[in-house]
């Protein structure tokens, strides 16, 4: 099931982050070690991470990854702290089904900012709400990308 909604918003507070270039099978130990990094200083994720593509070159992936947490930190070795992160005026893309659908949700993203002439300012933001691992089929991803709020 897919749902496109305009004139949303997405806010966070408290993010635990990781952005680089690194090898997509590697993404899974990457937020293994954030988990562990945030236990080593006392805090606690607040939630599923939130993570953004910002190029493909190869196997390689550029991508930032943002994990919701209890509280303020400071940065901790290749990771860092961001106090918020917040889009406003952006399109959803809320879906919920099989995770390997995902980049057939992006491209109808896609194609309903293309139809309705509207100007991305922003990668898309995926935020996974439910992660359902004995019922996969249930999965719960919002997308969000900002979109220009001026006409032109």
């Amino acid at each position: 099931m897919l749902e496109i909604i305009e004139n949303q918003s997405l806010e966070i507070k408290n993010l635990f982050c990781f952005r680089g270039k690194v090898k997509q099978t590697d993404v899974n130990s990457i937020v293994k070690d954030m988990n562990e990094k945030l236990a080593q200083v006392g805090a606690k994720r607040m939630g599923n991470p939130v993570n953004a593509t910002f190029g493909v070159e190869g196997d390689c992936i550029d991508i930032e990854i943002m994990l919701p947490i209890d509280k303020s930190i400071g940065d901790c070795d290749t990771y860092y702290y961001k106090e918020k992160i917040k889009i406003v005026n952006a399109v959803l893309a809320s879906y919920i089904g099989h995770p390997r659908k995902i980049q057939e949700v992006c491209n109808k993203l896609n194609q309903y900012i293309i139809d309705n002439k509207l100007q991305p300012i922003t990668v898309g933001y995926n935020v996974t709400k439910m992660e359902a691992v004995l019922d996969i089929e249930n999965t719960k991803l919002d997308i969000y990308v900002g979109i220009n709020p001026n006409i032109l």
